[in-house]
């Protein structure tokens, strides 16, 4: 029988990983605590386009992402395009989805679900933990609660967990699991993020990427200037800015952080008014870009068990962790690769592994969609 894998989170990294293990015949389900896929790829309509809350673009070196696209038969619906970058020497080529990146997690959902996969939403993995079942054979058990404050239990052969390392290192208290790990897992910290999208009449500059150290954002990416106004209805623009839960500004309104970014920007652009303002709206991301990488590999901390995140997706190096979808997707299919290869060698040795999946109402006519 097919072994079972339980995917926490459906964003890019579980949804890749689901999708290549569910072509693989595994039995996959994707568990989801918010009322939608996408994470850090999640979208909103604007005019009439779907568009992005955090800024994303595809580059020509990403290897793995663009492997990924063609896998899905999306190669056709990126355009690239030239772009100004600030302070750089020279223009880069970046990509883009028709249609936006919908496309690309819309495709993975697709395929999952195509395969016999389920993606569960609405649905908050608070515990794993193993258990041993009748034929002896270990298995995880993912506790999870539900919108409505029911319980739900997912019991598979493995498990990856797609979220903060620290959120993992919360729910998986009893795991055999060295203490050394979970102290370095605790370790992997995180900046926040603040991201202001706004939809402008007018633009300030030709310039796409602008990064700064002396305003309260970090960096302005001026999506429009590269990729059309298409038909968000105005000029899209982002002030990206990263701070500690500890600033008071992570606390307040929406309308006061707004009135800090904007009054800031107008500063760099004079020529730009409150006018000018079609519409914005803020995303704050709680982890949003790991700090420092690990000293050592914890992708693995126990048997089963993987860890799919962009903070530990190279380790042993003083080099600045980027939050870029390349690296969580290499990692991705690396656990892959191991899953398929520890079945191979279970298979081989004729562990036979029965998985044990209870019937549950949490398990709806749709394969996706929010739970009632």
């Amino acid at each position: 029988m097919s072994k079972s894998v339980c995917i926490i989170g459906a964003g890019l990294s579980g949804l890749t990983c689901a999708m290549k293990l569910a072509k693989k015949g595994y039995n996959v389900t994707v568990l989801e605590e918010m009322t939608y896929a996408g994470g850090l790829l999640a979208t909103t309509r604007i005019g009439k386009e779907s568009l992005e809350l955090l800024p994303h673009h595809l580059r020509k070196t990403d290897k793995y992402l663009l492997s990924l696209v063609k896998s899905l038969g999306l190669d056709t619906s990126v355009e690239w395009s030239d772009s100004r970058w600030h302070g750089k020497a020279a223009h880069k080529k970046v990509g883009y989805f028709k249609g936006g990146f919908a496309r690309l997690i819309n495709g993975l959902m697709q395929e999952i679900t195509d395969n016999g996969g389920r993606i569960l939403l609405s649905t908050t993995a608070s515990d794993i933990s193993q258990i041993r079942r009748d034929d002896g054979s270990i298995a995880y058990k993912t506790e999870c609660v539900l919108s409505n404050s029911s319980r739900y239990e997912e019991i598979s052969d493995y498990v990856i967990f797609t979220g903060s390392c620290r959120t993992f290192v919360n729910i998986s208290h009893s795991l055999p699991i060295s203490i050394d790990d979970r102290d370095s897992l605790m370790n992997v910290t995180y900046r926040s993020q603040f991201t202001i999208m706004l939809s402008l009449k007018r633009v300030g500059t030709e310039v796409y990427y602008q990064e700064f150290d002396d305003q309260p954002f970090a960096k302005i990416v001026n999506h429009s200037n590269v990729f059309g106004q298409r038909e968000y209805g105005g000029s899209i623009v982002y002030l990206v800015g990263y701070t500690d839960v500890t600033d008071p500004l992570w606390i307040a309104s929406d309308s006061k952080i707004m009135d800090s970014y904007f009054n800031a920007f107008r500063k760099l652009y004079p020529g730009i008014r409150k006018a000018d303002v079609k519409g914005w709206r803020l995303t704050k991301t709680r982890y949003a870009q790991s700090e420092k990488y690990p000293g050592t590999d914890l992708h693995n901390p126990c048997t089963g068990l993987y860890v799919c995140a962009s903070g530990i997706a190279r380790f042993g190096t003083n080099e600045t962790p980027l939050n870029r979808m390349e690296r969580v997707i290499e990692l991705a299919s690396r656990i892959c690769d191991e899953i398929n290869a520890r079945s191979s060698v279970q298979h081989d040795k004729s562990e036979i592994i029965t998985p044990l999946i209870k019937d549950s109402e949490h398990a709806e006519d749709s394969l996706y969609g929010q739970n009632r």
